[in-house]
């Protein structure tokens, strides 16, 4: 494990019943550095940032987290899911709940954090992402893309060391894409490691230092993002950037 990755992942397999998801995948994360997956639907990237976390457990391999392998069954995996914040498509509310209780619930009942500091932190993250306004609001009054950065508030809030974001914005309305983005590159400029699915590839171009193409399981490559965009060697990411650029 390289000195400075805080998160590895060694030869990584998961199958569903006989199919066979992610054969073998080996990479490693550096703390404050921006990776974006990308490659075509059914190539395994979903799955494989799941797995970082398990959602969905591996079948075998190791995934190295702050020293520990988390997949040995004597971790609690818990405590190492407080490190990792985890946006998804869906944006997953309390629906019931309004803005306020949504992102202070997990910081009380988890972390212990009393409420007035839990409030004071919703605050300050609302403002900064433009919403300090909508902290009463529940989310059938939000749109798409106030939902998502309430979502991605909501996991900031814990503290976490390393955020997951699995295509966040697939789900919103083109005009609502960009507001998402823009809090993403703040984050990124603000120092936080982040991991992306994504389908945004001019965020995967612009904002992250390294781009992993993931395809029928496999790595295919994986380089810092200007070489990746301008020079692709595998006839595989040429043909597909080919068709999304």
């Amino acid at each position: 494990m390289a000195k400075d990755e805080f998160l590895q992942v060694v030869d990584l397999h998961k199958r569903f019943h006989k199919l066979e998801v992610l054969k073998g995948i080996s990479t490693g994360f550096r703390r404050n550095e921006v990776v974006s997956i990308i490659g075509p639907s059914g190539g395994g990237k979903s799955t494989f940032l799941r797995c970082l976390n398990l959602l969905e457990v591996p079948n075998s391999g190791q995934i190295i987290f702050d020293g520990v392998d988390i997949c040995d069954k004597k971790q609690d995996i818990n405590l190492h899911r407080q490190k990792m914040g985890m946006v998804f498509q869906q944006f997953n509310l309390f629906n019931n709940a309004n803005v306020l209780h949504n992102l202070i619930d997990a910081p009380m009942r988890i972390k212990k954090l009393p409420r007035e500091t839990a409030e004071e932190m919703a605050l300050r993250l609302l403002g900064e992402v433009g919403l300090a306004d909508r902290v009463d609001a529940y989310p059938h009054q939000l749109s798409g893309g106030q939902k998502q950065r309430i979502a991605i508030v909501r996991a900031l809030m814990m503290e976490p060391e390393v955020m997951l974001f699995d295509e966040p914005t697939s789900a919103l309305d083109p005009e609502m894409i960009g507001e998402v983005l823009d809090v993403m590159k703040r984050l990124a400029e603000d120092g936080m490691t982040m991991i992306v699915v994504t389908h945004e590839m001019r965020f995967a171009r612009e904002v992250s230092d390294r781009t992993i193409f993931l395809d029928d399981g496999h790595i295919e490559e994986d380089k810092p993002s200007h070489e990746f965009f301008d020079h692709p060697e595998s006839p595989r990411l040429v043909s597909f950037l080919d068709k999304v650029l």
